[in-house]
């Protein structure tokens, strides 16, 4: 199982809308999915549960024995009284090659405990290995028990221990990308904490045992490149294309905050010739608020919207699956 994570530390970059509908791409290709809602905020939970099972999902987390969030999976870890207990995936509408985890907002408690677990790796303390390795141990067990080709994480607008310890046991990343001054902003603040990420956990590992480095996250996230995400196709009336004008500021950015920052620590671990983008998600409009409201991807809507919006739910389907292609390609799955 691979495990890929869509990370920029701007919010409304379509992360979560684009995780929902490559799932079902990479689902359509032939391929098990695991989605992972590692958000407080639950917004991939709640896109594919109805308000009321969610409801009685987040009432029970905290229960001891009957919780079934990833923080009921973590809890004991995060409390010191013993190993993480696996959960149920919950079933996903229209999709059984989908899993899903789903999120809790009582993640950030978790949060707050990995901020003082990554000291105590620095110091090779048992408990900060245990901490920092506990979500992974959750996702590693269940992608075994399903089967899983790939682990997508949906993960939260920031660059906090969360999602710090989220990218480092991933595989491979990828930077959603809006066409806005603040998404390219935000490039800056993904390539300088994913560097020192990695340089940290680099030392963290050479500083622990032979037997004590099996265990911890490998560390080493390899950048696939961005998606433009969310751009707007230009109506043909003004001869200026605003969507091409940010194309040409998204990819020396890219490569000036993200991949040269990357490079310095470890070569290998960012795209070696060829283009940086993955692909690109136009603005659906409507169709992303009629996903959310079916619980299904956009380009399964047919039957569910006018016909007339037919052509624009297939046009989706097709951009999707083009960018996981691409991704597979990348992964070399």
């Amino acid at each position: 199982m691979i495990k890929l994570t869509l990370f920029n530390h701007k919010g409304g970059v379509g992360k979560t809308t684009l995780t929902v509908n490559l799932a079902d791409a990479f689902a359509e290709a032939g391929k098990t999915v695991l989605v992972v809602d590692a958000d407080p905020q639950c917004n991939l939970t709640s896109f594919y549960l109805e308000e009321a099972v969610l409801e009685q999902l987040l009432g029970d987390s905290n229960d001891e024995g009957s919780g079934q969030t990833l923080w009921s999976a973590v809890k004991p870890v995060v409390e010191g009284r013993g190993p993480v207990v696996e959960i149920s995936t919950r079933p996903v509408p229209d999709n059984n090659a989908i899993f899903l985890l789903p999120g809790d907002v009582l993640l950030s408690e978790y949060e707050e405990e990995l901020a003082a677990a990554w000291t105590e790796c620095f110091a090779r303390r048992t408990r900060g290995y245990d901490v920092m390795t506990a979500l992974a141990q959750v996702v590693n067990k269940i992608g075994q028990r399903v089967h899983a080709h790939i682990c997508l994480y949906d993960v939260g607008p920031n660059v906090g221990a969360l999602n710090r310890a989220i990218l480092l046991d991933c595989d491979f990343f990828v930077t959603p990308v809006a066409a806005d001054l603040f998404s390219l902003r935000a490039l800056s603040t993904v390539g300088r904490s994913m560097a020192k990420w990695i340089r940290d956990w680099h030392t963290v590992r050479e500083l622990a045992s032979a037997a004590d480095q099996a265990r911890l996250l490998l560390g080493r996230p390899k950048y696939l490149g961005y998606i433009a995400s969310a751009y707007k196709v230009s109506s043909g009336r003004n001869p200026a294309n605003p969507h091409a004008e940010w194309e040409r500021k998204i990819a020396p950015r890219v490569r000036d905050r993200i991949i040269q920052d990357i490079q310095a620590v470890d070569a290998t671990l960012v795209p070696q010739g060829g283009s940086n983008k993955v692909g690109g998600i136009k603005n659906f409009h409507s169709l992303a608020a009629d996903a959310q409201r079916t619980g299904l991807s956009i380009g399964n809507l047919r039957g569910n919207v006018n016909t007339g919006q037919y052509p624009q739910v297939d046009e989706a389907k097709d951009q999707f699956a083009q960018v996981a292609r691409e991704i597979m390609r990348r992964c070399d799955i």
